[in-house]
């Protein structure tokens, strides 16, 4: 509880909110009030912690781009897209226990949804730095349409980068290439997905292996 026992204009003695007050060398002081609640730093919060620094490392590369609120549809759901990608990357990609935890590539999804995924996918780098995936043409697959579009996506963990494309193809061209020269010198994780030529539906990912560019 704070005072002011000359009136409103007189000193300020105590803490109110934000703020403290008290009198040195006559003179009245006024500060921000430290915070009187602390954390202790328990060995679940800090594993907490550490799940939350390794899906940001990887997420924080699409921010801003609108990437996940179209590989990751609502299909009703509140939240955005971003959320529902960090979600699912701490569900799915987080393996070990802390303080050795780390993000498991191949079980990261970039796209999640209801469509038919890819099948028999590759990824391969050619000389000039730019990665050919290929796929088996599976459009006649339930829901799959041969205009689904090709998503790409490459990614350095080392430089905490990623190249992506939204519309690299087709599902019925078997094939699609992101240029990627950017990365030459480094190691690169590969995925590839589809969207519905509406871009309202999604698959689900398929990791296609790390390259040595």
């Amino acid at each position: 509880m704070a005072k002011i026992p000359l009136g409103i204009l007189g000193a300020f003695v105590g803490t109110a909110g934000p703020i403290t007050g008290y009198i040195r060398d006559n003179q009245n002081i006024i500060r921000a009030s430290r915070s009187a609640v602390t954390f202790k730093r328990t060995g679940s919060r800090a594993a907490q912690q550490e799940k939350i620094r390794l899906c940001n490392g990887f997420t924080k590369a699409f921010s801003g781009t609108g990437f996940f609120s179209k590989t990751f549809p609502a299909y009703g759901s509140t939240g955005t897209g971003y959320n529902r990608a960090t979600s699912a990357i701490m569900n799915q990609a987080l393996v070990g226990s802390y303080p050795q935890l780390h993000l498991s590539y191949p079980k990261l999804l970039i796209a999640k949804g209801m469509l038919p995924g890819a099948e028999e996918a590759s990824a391969v780098a050619a000389d000039d730095g730019s990665i050919c995936f290929r796929f088996t043409d599976n459009n006649n697959t339930g829901t799959a349409s041969g205009a689904d579009k090709i998503v790409l996506v490459v990614y350095a963990p080392v430089l905490q980068q990623a190249l992506f494309s939204l519309h690299a193809g087709l599902r019925r061209d078997g094939s699609a290439v992101l240029q990627a020269a950017i990365f030459k010198g480094y190691a690169v994780e590969t995925w590839m997905a589809f969207l519905s030529n509406d871009e309202t539906n999604a698959s689900d990912s398929v990791y296609t292996g790390s390259i040595n560019l």
